[in-house]
């Protein structure tokens, strides 16, 4: 069997083998498992073009993503991708899978002109933390984000 990861850009076609892994990356952050709702979401994300998806995979099998969203600074004049989802699948973690999926995505901002990349991290989740900050991410000091919810 063909053991080499792959790692590329997702199309619409690849739909029906990223909805596990998203419905198990929403799973990990606490949220009901609806592969039928998680299939219209990224469906609407393909069709509308709001988003660009980045898989890992091997023997065919998807075993992590990255989903960016772009978004915009007016004060530089650029595009800014938000690294809104990265998942890796749990028997993946701690093999280098997620450091090159990162790889891909950074080739991704680079090719379109990009300012740079923008993440969140939990609070708690220190082991993410250390894996954000060895890909060079550092923490804003500049600015204090906020959220309001509805």
């Amino acid at each position: 069997m063909n053991n080499k990861l792959i790692i590329r850009q997702a199309t619409i076609q690849d739909l029906p083998k990223i909805v596990p892994i998203f419905d198990s990356y929403r799973e990990y952050f606490k949220q009901q498992r609806n592969p039928v709702e998680a299939e219209r979401y990224l469906f609407e994300r393909f069709e509308h073009l709001e988003s660009v998806i980045f898989i890992a995979e091997q023997n065919s099998e998807v075993i992590g993503f990255a989903q960016l969203y772009p978004t915009f600074s007016s004060l530089t004049l650029q595009r800014v991708w938000l690294l809104n989802d990265f998942f890796i699948s749990e028997d993946y973690r701690d093999s280098g899978v997620g450091k090159q999926l990162f790889v891909k995505v950074k080739e991704f901002t680079l090719l379109t002109n990009s300012k740079g990349i923008e993440l969140s991290v939990e609070h708690i989740n220190k082991k993410a933390w250390g894996f954000w900050e060895r890909q060079g991410f550092k923490m804003d000091d500049e600015f204090r984000y906020y959220f309001y919810k509805l």
